[in-house]
């Protein structure tokens, strides 16, 4: 089953597609993803864009990505035999939930598998106005947008998880198979987090 509760890195492949035919895709991209689920019950889970993959991905992700737009998906089934989680996107933000990086409001669904590593899988597709308020970057759900909108299009992601210093479990969930190769830096910084956690 994958993890409850966590803070990851993962790249990214983007295909781009027609809002009105999927299937049509107009442009391809890798980017860093930042994906954190969280909740009592692991129930919600949030993707945030955070840069463009420069050349092949190594080991790590860089330090300094952070979210940029974010989605958020809440959980609808889960399989302990297929160690995989549904859920589904959400077009408005619930009012009892903050985000890091501009809210953007999607249809569609995220699956989370986690064998070897954890993996993503989402299919989804969005319509929304782009405004300012207070200096920040808003964007509202459009539920029937005008053909050829340049905000409407669907997106198919596929990524896996990738070593990050900004990278999160708790104690009580399981951890990737093979270890973290750290600095003594980061390795100190970790064990110190630990200690004040417990």
């Amino acid at each position: 089953m994958p993890a409850k509760a966590f803070v990851i890195a993962m790249a990214a492949d983007i295909a781009r597609s027609d809002y009105a035919k999927p299937t049509l895709v107009r442009s391809r991209s890798h980017e860093w993803l930042i994906a954190c689920r969280w909740g009592p019950e692991g129930e919600y889970l949030s993707i945030a864009t955070a840069g463009a993959v420069v050349g092949p991905p190594g080991l790590f992700a860089p330090e300094a990505i952070k979210p940029i737009h974010s989605m958020i998906a809440v959980l609808v089934s889960e399989s302990e035999r297929q160690a995989a989680s549904t859920f589904l996107l959400m077009r408005q933000l619930p009012r009892q939930i903050e985000l890091a990086g501009t809210f953007f409001p999607a249809d569609g669904y995220v699956r989370l598998q986690q064998h070897d590593d954890i993996r993503l899988t989402c299919e989804t597709r969005y319509s929304h106005s782009c405004g300012w308020l207070d200096g920040r970057e808003i964007r509202k759900d459009i539920p029937d947008p005008a053909p050829g909108s340049a905000e409407a299009m669907a997106w198919h992601i596929e990524a896996v998880r990738h070593n990050w210093i900004g990278e999160f479990f708790p104690a009580s969930e399981p951890k990737r198979r093979e270890p973290l190769r750290v600095s003594t830096q980061v390795a100190r910084v970790n064990a110190e987090t630990v200690r004040a956690d417990g």
